[in-house]
């Protein structure tokens, strides 16, 4: 297995990756089991620039919306691949799309896949990363 280096703890987070809207995911609910993943994210290239990337509003911490449990959402809803997830985090909150060889690896398990972010400017390259990621409890994250 390589190493990928990773980048500062802010950049390792875990995510609930069943979404947390009650009505749009019921049907979901009873076809998959909740799974919570950790992330740690390698190098982005190119680097991750909010303004570089053509967006104009600044991110809002203030503003952003959190799951229940208090973790940034994700979802599989709208992706076509089962291999796929949608992050939507804090410090880049118009999503990062991360492609896993599986979405809900085994317990002790590490999977590594690939993550592009998505940006507001087509005509730019989006930034890309290297990323692991690990099964994490579903509980609450303490205050």
């Amino acid at each position: 297995m390589s190493k990928i280096p990773l980048r500062p703890l802010t950049l390792t987070i875990a995510l609930l990756v069943a979404p947390a809207l009650a009505r749009a995911q019921a049907q979901q609910e009873r076809d998959e089991p909740h799974v919570c993943l950790g992330f740690a994210f390698g190098t982005w290239t190119p680097a991750l620039n909010w303004k570089a990337a053509g967006h104009q509003t600044k991110i809002d911490q203030a503003l952003l919306q959190r799951a229940e449990d208090g973790r940034d959402w994700a979802t599989t809803q709208a992706v076509q691949d089962e291999h796929t997830i949608v992050l939507l985090p804090s410090w880049w909150p118009v999503g990062v799309s991360v492609t896993l060889p599986n979405r809900a690896p085994a317990p002790g398990d590490t999977v590594e896949g690939t993550a592009f972010a998505f940006i507001a400017d087509g005509r730019k390259k989006a930034p890309t990363a290297k990323v692991r990621a690990w099964r994490v409890p579903c509980t609450p994250r303490a205050p």
